[in-house]
């Protein structure tokens, strides 16, 4: 009985580990798809942070119904990040079956930065549906407040990595090199909140995903 117990256990702790690669991996695809078939659903390139109104203006006047499908795509893939980190967080916790501040600093991290990317998703949305109406400076104000979340969410980004780190090299979880990455990656992205105007952004960002994509298939092996 006992050893029946155990393997049924055993079972369910590898389904919601591959559900956690899959969700991922749905979080790493759903980016490659946004910056690949973005550009090919407005004639207009977007806007830098610090464009003038009239550009988002006409990138926002542009922009037609597929972008709206582009959004539920990346809704989709926050989702996935969700799951993730929840199967991770649960990853962390078996280890001591106790929680530890460690593992309550990744879920924190976890839901201020899904807070953050949802009101970044709503503000695109509200632009969507005001786009008819839309001026200069209206225009200007609700990607302006986007752009502004997006910066701001770098650094929950970086609280993450840096609680996920702290929490598998505890444990023990994963490989030293991949916990001792993710708050080397971390810091680097939340140094470029203070430079958001410049390209630095893009290679600590970046390297997120490719951690979040290296953690999924470990989840999917283990």
């Amino acid at each position: 009985m006992l050893q029946a117990t155990h393997r049924f256990h055993y079972s369910v702790v590898r389904v919601w580990n591959r559900a956690g690669g899959v969700g991922g991996i749905l979080f790493v695809v759903s980016l490659l798809l946004v910056v690949a078939v973005g550009p090919l659903t407005n004639p207009t390139p977007e806007p830098a942070f610090n464009a003038p109104s009239s550009a988002f203006l006409a990138f926002a006047r542009s922009a037609d119904s597929r972008l709206d499908l582009l959004e539920l795509i990346g809704i989709a893939g926050m989702f996935g990040f969700v799951l993730f980190a929840a199967v991770l967080c649960a990853r962390f916790q078996a280890a001591e079956r106790a929680w530890t501040a460690p593992v309550i600093l990744v879920v924190l991290a976890t839901a201020v930065l899904s807070t953050l990317w949802l009101a970044e998703f709503g503000i695109r949305f509200a632009g969507d549906f005001r786009r008819a109406s839309l001026d200069a400076t209206s225009a200007s104000l609700l990607f302006g407040l986007a752009n502004g979340i997006f910066v701001v969410s770098w650094a929950a980004i970086a609280g993450f990595l840096a609680a996920a780190g702290i929490a598998a090299l505890h444990y023990r979880s994963m490989p030293r090199w991949l916990a001792w990455s993710a708050p080397v990656i971390g810091t680097a992205l939340l140094l470029t909140v203070a430079v958001p105007l410049t390209f630095l952004w893009f290679v600590p960002y970046f390297l997120f995903y490719m951690w979040v994509l290296a953690v999924s298939v470990l989840l999917l092996r283990s």
